[in-house]
């Protein structure tokens, strides 16, 4: 197997190239007291770094003025009292800063920032001064030229592909962030969405190839996972979280980039590491073939509050068998019989023991026999049912009140593909429109890191303030739009 410095290496060879956009707000300039204020908008979302012009007025400038600078994805962060702040990620992401400049100058502000509107409020000055020459330099990797309009004829989903790849766009940076505004850092469960919706729109192979090497770099767990972060800057660091669900997406992620590739020698690369994950799986089987509960965060699968994961985590499983199989099988590898053989024997065993009879549905004893959407639909994309048994249990349990139901695009992207594997395009579409255009509805420029539509203010980090506004797991719309020619 290839060391950690190949795959750095290889990371490097595939580092993308930055495009640059200036980008001027609705206001040239702004003349000012302390008290005073101005909000520029952009007109869009997007990352990168501000700059403006300070300059006096009438007299001269014989003491420092304090600007504080509000950055806001949305009106409502830009509004916000953010001293009220309670949530469990650290303040220091709420986008603000308090500037004290000595003297007439040009400011260019050295963070990066992630932004529709900007917020200037003169804190405190002797005298009149002036603001002006106002400017926002946005990043991306995304090759905007190389993006062609979606051919539907559906005004609603034509609206959701435009902010969906606007989404992905400002996620594309120097890897696949998972929010330009919070955390910064490259997630496999964010990966390989954003590696299928680029497919289709970007076209950029060089990004994908760099963050696969730079999963392939990190630190597996004991129990032979993956790390399921991993930070580059300001030097690569593995991260301190290896759950399970995302181990195996990250084979997934492979098979995908040789299904639009055919690139061989990226597959050979990455082949043990792949086959590692699914063997660390395997391992963790009880006697039944059935996943074991382990110690502390071993599973993702959503941020719905009090979910069961282990029924959920058994369909990652086989979703990822089958991907593998697949591709061991186009790629001739020996190892194809010890992967597929396991699929029946899996899927045999998940309706024997997860599945409940009377109930038509898959709940059991190890999630305490809750009933969540989660369950459902991973057994489905799993293989374990399908058909019209699979369509009447997708249906009941999205119409279930008492069912726990997704809370984040991320599990949504799977629903979706749970639908139009069963062949329910219109139920896919509809559901597409439902809940990402319910994010347009409420002024959505780009897509959410999570949506309730009950509950618009609902956070996994217990204040909305928290949240991400540019959320790489939101982008998918787009594939599904372009792919499936919705």
């Amino acid at each position: 197997m290839k060391d950690k410095n190949y795959f750095l290496s290889k990371a490097q060879e595939n580092y993308p190239k930055l495009n640059f956009t200036v980008l001027t707000p609705d206001v040239s300039e702004f003349t000012a007291s302390s008290g005073d204020s101005v909000i520029l908008d952009f007109g869009k979302h997007a990352v990168g770094h501000f700059s403006f012009s300070l300059d006096n007025v009438d007299r001269f400038m014989d003491a420092p003025v304090r600007l504080i600078i509000r950055f806001g994805e949305d009106m409502r962060e830009i509004n916000d009292d953010i001293s009220q702040y309670i949530g469990n990620v650290s303040k220091t992401w709420l986008q603000e800063e308090i500037l004290n400049l000595d003297y007439p100058q040009k400011t260019e502000m050295p963070r990066r920032y992630a932004c529709r509107y900007i917020k200037i409020t003169v804190d405190s000055t002797n005298f009149p001064i002036r603001l002006f020459d106002f400017s926002f330099t946005a990043s991306t990797s995304a090759d905007i030229s190389a993006l062609e309009p979606s051919d539907t004829k559906d005004a609603l989903l034509k609206k959701i592909d435009c902010v969906a790849t606007d989404t992905l766009k400002d996620c594309m940076q120097t890897f696949f962030e998972d929010g330009p505004k919070r955390d910064r850092r490259l997630w496999i469960g964010d990966l390989r969405l954003e590696a299928l919706t680029n497919y289709y729109t970007f076209k950029n192979l060089e990004i994908v190839k760099r963050c696969l090497y730079l999963f392939a770099a990190g630190e597996c767990n004991k129990l032979g996972f993956l790390p399921s972060y991993v930070y580059e800057t300001p030097y690569y660091k593995s991260g301190e979280a290896n759950i399970a669900d995302y181990a195996l997406l990250y084979v997934v992620s492979v098979c995908d980039y040789y299904e639009h590739t055919a690139d061989i020698s990226v597959v050979n690369d990455l082949l043990q590491i792949c086959k590692s994950q699914l063997d660390s799986f395997e391992a963790i089987l009880d006697e039944n073939l059935i996943v074991t509960r382990q110690d502390g965060w071993f599973a993702f699968i959503d941020w719905c509050p009090g979910l069961e994961k282990l029924t959920a985590l058994q369909g990652v499983y086989l979703y990822t068998l089958e991907r593998f199989s697949e591709l061991l099988k186009a790629i001739g590898d020996k190892d194809f019989n010890k992967y597929s053989s396991l699929l029946p024997l899996v899927r045999s065993a998940c309706k024997k023991h997860l599945y409940n009879e009377s109930s038509n549905a898959f709940i059991n004893g190890l999630d305490n026999k809750q009933f969540s959407v989660h369950s459902q639909i991973w057994m489905i994309l799993g293989g374990v049912i399908s058909g019209d048994e699979a369509k009447n249990l997708l249906l009941s349990c999205l119409d279930n009140k008492d069912a726990k139901q997704p809370v984040t695009p991320y599990m949504r992207h799977y629903v979706t593909e749970a639908m139009l594997k069963l062949g329910m395009k219109e139920n896919a579409v509809q559901y597409l429109k439902n809940l990402w255009g319910g994010m347009i509805e409420l002024g959505a420029d780009t897509f959410w890191e999570a949506y309730v539509p009950d509950d618009p203010d609902f956070s996994p980090y217990y204040d909305r303030k928290g949240n991400s506004l540019c959320h790489a797991w939101s982008c998918t719309p787009s594939y599904f739009i372009r792919k499936y020619k919705m």
